[in-house]
């Protein structure tokens, strides 16, 4: 029997749990796009840790736009590309399809524009022919905001011609955006959004540092809807877990529930890791029921994947001053949450003097806000090997970190 669980970034669990108000929203906003014929009044951006389900609701946002009529244009941002180049052409193959036989005035605009950034749209087939202007400078990202801008409005307008109810703009991993490229992302979705009778929405993702990311690009992003995801509270954990065995005729039994429970700590990617793992150890049939010693087995498999793949890349990304602040994290609370306070004690350093560290931390996906002046590993496990690994235990004390 096949497995229930879906363990890889970015794949959607068969049981999608504690999101509801989240999914609400996104629902929120298209409706009012839908009915207004206008932009979304704030724009939504999803951010947490790596695991927590970003690009799943990301996925889950396009799926039901799409169903009410949107068309849809998803980007996954990076580092090197020109983000307003992909953006265009993503929007371009969206539209293209919809004015192949007869092309509307606001679409052919927007074909017009497309090629300032050197993409070429014939016979509904979008080619990005070069790349465009690599000169920085505060005229290029005029132009280029400029461009996008009439892009985005257009494309939304051409969308509506063909009896859509709007676009719908995705983007994942927007902290990957250069200060540049945000800056032109950000102020050509504003200027679309502020032209009328612009039918968009935009819905996007990223790590946790994604606002100020965002809101050093462009001031006036302090009034996007930044929306944190967290981990699962323990109902809904449970019923990630159980559900979909149950869906198949499989029982965890209490015991192995609460192993399984107690190691994913409320993570979403460790709970369909784990049960993905204890399904292979038990390869229950119908009607069949999982065991402690199925799970303790998987939960041993899990542990050794991790401390040879994900939490050695963390730990030797970290810098030295770094992971002098994991240990010290992890000194204080294993696997839960810390202080700044007692970091700071354990260090013997002022919280001012490792602050950047901690900053640098968040910004790799290793650590993440849990309330004011709080903070914890975002993978359950990773405080234990981060010990082990130095060969300290929770008494000793870390080196303190070059301030």
């Amino acid at each position: 029997m096949d497995s229930p669980y879906h363990p890889g970034f970015g794949a959607r669990p068969a049981v999608l749990v504690g999101r509801d108000a989240h999914l609400a929203r996104i629902e929120a906003v298209l409706t009012r796009v839908q009915n207004s014929g206008d932009a979304a009044p704030a724009h939504v951006v999803f951010t947490g840790a790596r695991g927590y389900g970003k690009t799943v609701i990301l996925s889950v946002a396009a799926e039901r736009a799409t169903a009410r009529g949107f068309v849809v244009a998803q980007v996954a941002l990076d580092a090197v590309s020109n983000g307003a180049q992909m953006l265009a052409a993503a929007v371009a193959e969206a539209v293209a399809p919809l004015h192949r036989s007869r092309a509307g005035g606001a679409w052919r605009a927007v074909k017009q524009r497309l090629s300032a950034l050197s993409i070429e749209v014939n016979a509904g087939v979008v080619k990005i022919a070069s790349g465009p202007a690599a000169a920085a400078g505060p005229a290029i990202v005029t132009v280029q905001r400029q461009v996008l801008a009439g892009i985005l409005s257009g494309a939304a307008q051409a969308a509506r011609d063909k009896d859509r109810a709007g676009l719908l703009i995705v983007l994942d991993e927007m902290q990957e955006a250069p200060t540049d490229g945000m800056v032109v992302l950000a102020n050509a979705i504003q200027d679309a959004a502020k032209t009328p009778n612009s039918p968009l929405a935009v819905i996007g993702a990223g790590l946790p540092n994604t606002p100020e990311r965002i809101m050093a690009a462009a001031s006036f992003t302090e009034r996007f809807n930044f929306r944190t995801l967290g981990r699962l509270d323990e109902p809904d954990a449970a019923r990630a877990l159980l559900e979909p065995a149950l869906a198949v005729g499989v029982r965890w039994t209490p015991a192995a529930a609460e192993l399984a429970l107690a190691a994913a700590d409320g993570s979403p990617y460790l709970i369909q890791y784990i049960g993905d793992e204890t399904w292979t150890q038990a390869a229950p049939r119908a009607r069949s029921t999982i065991e402690p010693d199925e799970t303790r087995r998987a939960l041993a498999d899990v542990r050794n994947n991790l401390e040879g793949g994900m939490f050695r890349g963390r730990w030797n990304k970290a810098t030295p001053a770094e992971q002098a602040v994991i240990l010290a994290i992890a000194a204080v609370s294993g696997d839960g949450t810390a202080t700044t306070a007692d970091v700071s004690a354990t260090l013997g350093a002022k919280s001012a003097q490792w602050s950047m560290a901690r900053q640098a931390l968040i910004d790799k996906g290793i650590i993440e806000p849990a309330g004011h002046g709080r903070m914890r590993f975002t993978m359950p496990g990773f405080g234990t090997f981060a010990l082990a690994r130095s060969g300290l235990d929770s008494q000793e004390q870390p080196s303190r970190p070059d301030s």
